[in-house]
């Protein structure tokens, strides 16, 4: 039941013991978040790893993806010790070769193999890895501009993908080294509807969402950050690190399987002029990654936002309309108004600009704001006959701003920008900001671990929740109350924090109705679904939960083999959830439920 393998030098030594249920338990997890529900049955009721204190002791604590990040790890090790003399202070290549590489390492392959049956002697002694010093200015400024690139995208999407490298980077994980493994891209399994409950990690086979409910679609080439649904139409909007937007058409009135059989050909849209294509084929930045997309209310509308702080406006069929070029910086939030005549951007300039989407002009540009801007959000309803919106920023303030009549507006520089308010309350960066349906409440969410509850004129907070314990990073009101098609539902707040939890608010009251927990990783993303009965969350790692609202339970979960979620979004009707993550968007089918 043990293998042990003793390393020594001198009086170090160093034993690691791999014990045979240790192991069981890996592949056992393993083969359930791949989907593969018929061979863990029948693995565990061999092996009896359900049974084992091991299970008991790890079960729920166990990451999602632990077997495959302890190979990818192994198989790092293997590179490094393979560039090393004999003596450790001594290192044959750049210390930095093996993790800049993009050539895969395969675990199969010959230098594998031998480094696993014949380990190289090695003596220990300090050493220690120097910056070099001596790099030219051209060297700093473009690690300069990477590291701004970097803390960019780890507020919208917590993850970078390092240049050269097969691995992503958790940027939103403070004071760590550690490299978290690669996602697995698609998951294959068979429905199971025979076997009994699987009990051991928390989730039964009724919960699990089945394969046959499930279509992945592929053809983005990089990290896909964003996604909507057309507000009428079964027609799917993808935005991703690859400059392109995807348009994937996929009619109600066909089924999962289906659809499997013969998989929608999306219309591929270029966020990129085309003079600088072969600037982007060449080059390893992200100026161009699609960060943020909306359609407008009627659907006649996409907006995208790019890191070249270009926002452009497309129609339904997918032809550009405008470049909306005003920011010096990456767009990581935009809006269209109720009417459809308006489209807010903000931007880590530290402005707010507002366009006249039938022109593709700007009428205003706010500069409210003394950092980064991070969500925009409008107001339903105006105030005092005036169009209002606001803004949150890394300054800690949200800033509430004020239009006036639209064709009055003729000179944005003429037009005054000061905001109507501005509302101090968040300890740390303000991560996000929802008007409620109505109009009449503001919840912002805070690094800062709080949600806070607002009202347009007054000074200090309505309601203050400082139930989570880490950065909160999004929030969103359900699609219910008096000004709602769901009249008699009553309204409710949502907020996702990295401490893995998901949190109903009364905001009536000022109490937390359910703490949701089934995730294990930092929950990015949420959304209600049509008729607000619905929750679902996505987190790193994969996990995919659905969730009743009125009592808090889990309905159905999904786990992705270990490749992040960024963005999940509902159908107009209701009955598909979309979850975009690495590489492809996740389609499921949830008229089920």
């Amino acid at each position: 039941g043990e293998v042990r393998y003793t390393l020594c030098s001198g009086c170090l030594s160093v034993i690691m013991a791999l014990k045979a249920e240790e192991i069981n338990l890996l592949v056992y997890r393993y083969l359930q978040e791949s989907g593969h529900l018929h061979s863990a049955f029948t693995f565990a009721y061999e092996s009896l790893v359900t049974q084992s204190e091991i299970a008991k002791m790890y079960a729920d604590t166990m990451p999602p993806g632990a077997l495959i990040s302890i190979i990818q790890k192994g198989l790092m090790y293997l590179k490094v010790e393979e560039n090393l003399d004999a003596d450790i202070s001594k290192c044959s290549t750049d210390p930095t070769c093996c993790i800049e590489s993009s050539k895969e390492l395969s675990i199969l392959s010959a230098t594998v193999l031998q480094g696993i049956t014949k380990s190289k002697s090695i003596k220990y002694s300090k050493w220690y890895v120097k910056h070099d010093k001596n790099r030219n200015e051209d060297e700093d400024e473009e690690v300069e501009k990477a590291e701004s690139r970097t803390i960019g995208k780890r507020k919208r999407i917590g993850i970078c993908v390092a240049p050269n490298a097969t691995q992503s980077i958790d940027f939103s994980k403070k004071h760590t080294s550690e490299m978290e493994g690669s996602a697995i891209p698609e998951i294959h399994s068979t429905e199971s509807t025979s076997f009994p409950k699987i009990q051991s990690t928390g989730m039964t086979e009724e919960q699990a969402i089945s394969s046959a409910d499930v279509l992945i679609l592929t053809g983005h080439e990089a990290e896909v950050f964003c996604c909507s649904w057309h507000p009428r139409d079964e027609l799917l909007a993808s935005g991703s690190g690859d400059s392109t937007v995807r348009l994937w058409n996929l009619p109600d009135d066909k089924t999962t399987a289906n659809l499997k059989i013969k998989s929608p050909l999306p219309r591929v849209l270029e966020c990129i002029a085309p003079m600088q294509q072969e600037k982007k084929s060449t080059s390893a930045g992200d100026d161009h990654d699609v960060t943020t997309l909306e359609w407008s209310v009627d659907g006649s509308l996409l907006a995208t936002g790019c890191m070249d702080g270009i926002a452009r406006l497309w129609s339904r069929e997918g032809v550009l309309q405008h470049s909306l070029n005003a920011h010096s910086e990456s767009i990581f939030s935009l809006r269209f108004d109720s009417a459809g005549k308006r489209l807010l951007t903000g931007s880590y300039d530290k402005c707010v600009s507002v366009w006249d989407v039938r022109t593709g002009k700007l009428q205003h540009k706010f500069e409210a704001h003394s950092a980064q801007v991070l969500d925009v959000d409008w107001k339903t309803g105006g105030y005092h006959g005036l169009d209002v919106f606001a803004s949150c920023s890394t300054d800690r303030t949200i800033a509430v701003c004020a239009l006036a009549d639209r064709e009055a507006d003729t000179d944005p520089a003429a037009a005054t920008t000061t905001p109507l308010q501005v509302l101090v309350g968040h300890a740390d960066e303000v991560n996000a900001i929802r008007w409620d349906p109505s109009g009449g409440l503001l919840a912002s969410c805070s690094d800062d671990h709080q949600v806070l509850i607002w009202q347009l004129g007054q000074s200090v907070p309505v309601h203050r929740f400082s139930n989570h314990t880490e950065e909160i990073y999004t929030i969103r009101w359900s699609p219910t109350g008096q000004t709602t098609n769901m009249p008699n539902a009553p309204l409710r707040l949502a907020s996702a924090s990295f401490d893995a939890t998901v949190r109903l608010w009364d905001t009536d009251m000022g109490v937390c109705l359910h703490t949701l927990r089934n995730h294990t990783k930092k929950v990015y993303t949420i959304a209600f679904s049509p008729d607000g009965r619905l929750l679902a969350s996505g987190s790193l790692g994969g996990q995919l939960n659905i969730w009743s609202v009125p009592n808090g339970k889990l309905l159905k979960t999904y786990n992705q083999g270990g490749a992040d979620i960024f963005e999940v979004a509902w159908n107009a009707n209701g009955t598909r959830l979309a979850a975009t993550s690495t590489n492809a968007v996740t389609l499921i089918d949830v008229r089920v439920i």
